[in-house]
């Protein structure tokens, strides 16, 4: 009787959500929509695109500097694994673009798995030092008010301890009171944390962060919307929290969405919002799926259905 009822409320609310849909997608302006991307500069479009694809060079060059010292490999089989990880990301729903990561360097590479795997992990915790960094450092640029300083300066702080630990002896000294059969399996991990390795892939990865607002904001001002450096922070990292759980394939939706949300208060229409989300959008996914089926020989589709 319950799992009846539940059943009949799960409809009801997914009738109200497609109803709400329609009208919002019946009574949207999308003409001046799709005039502001008829409109838009292509000359910062391109730069844009040019700006976005350097970070993700980037984001392989750091992965393949912290897999380099424990499983020799050619730096373009590094890349050419980020970039087909990245396309396959953009296909599921899920994340599998990090089973396809490592699927391509230990079959292309000769990589062991166990380094592949401990390298994505150690890339992670990269990219978390990295965004770290990233909101204490780019705040410096933008009005704040005062209380937001102070939370600056403690998340700082809080920073030079976990650098300490990841770069310094902090780690290693963790790992020395493991037991001996999880040290063992860990070895692998550990070699590629200590000796200060993950200066360069941290440095890689705070350069991705800031390439991604610089896209963010080269987009919107192509689609004419006049925002400030806040502005176009702000939206890169609502449309980065929106799209955490990967509702949708490359969050399309999600990420038109989140940038509506994200500009709102900066006086942004939502129609002009909406515009550059799918010109961002566009930026994005369709030149990294394109260079990713010419990395597989056209079996993009194959290895995500595989790998889903």
């Amino acid at each position: 009787m319950k799992s009846r009822t539940g059943r009949w409320v799960a409809w009801l609310v997914a009738l109200v959500g497609v109803g709400l849909a329609l009208k919002f997608v019946t009574g949207f302006p999308w003409d001046v929509t799709f005039a502001a991307l008829l409109d838009a500069d292509r000359w910062l479009l391109l730069v844009a695109l040019a700006v976005n694809l350097s970070s993700l060079v980037a984001k392989g060059w750091g992965w393949h500097l912290l897999l380099k010292p424990v499983a020799p490999h050619s730096w373009r089989v590094a890349q050419e694994a980020n970039l087909v990880g990245a396309a396959v990301n953009d296909l599921a729903v899920a994340v599998a673009g990090e089973a396809a990561r490592v699927h391509l360097i230990v079959r292309r590479g000769g990589v062991p798995a166990g380094a592949a795997v401990s390298s994505v992990v150690w890339t992670r915790v990269a990219e978390g030092l990295a965004l770290a960094l990233f909101l204490v450092m780019a705040p410096s640029v933008l009005q704040l008010e005062p209380w937001l300083r102070a939370v600056q300066s403690g998340a700082g702080l809080a920073l030079v301890v976990v650098l300490l630990l990841a770069w310094g002896r902090g780690w290693a000294s963790l790992a020395d009171r493991l037991p001996a059969s999880v040290r063992s399996r860990l070895a692998v991990l550990r070699a590629m944390g200590t000796g200060g390795r993950l200066l360069w892939p941290t440095a890689f990865a705070l350069y991705n962060w800031a390439a991604q607002w610089a896209t963010y904001h080269l987009v919107l001002r192509a689609t004419h919307v006049p925002v400030s450096l806040a502005a176009s922070f702000t939206a890169l990292i609502v449309v980065n929290l929106g799209g955490l759980l990967r509702p949708t394939p490359a969050n399309v939706g999600i990420t038109q969405a989140a940038l509506v949300v994200g500009l709102l208060p900066f006086g942004v229409a939502p129609e002009n919002a909406v515009a550059a989300g799918l010109a961002l959008q566009a930026l994005q996914v369709l030149p990294v799926l394109f260079l990713g089926a010419m990395v597989t020989g056209w079996r993009l589709l194959k290895i995500e259905s595989e790998l889903a």
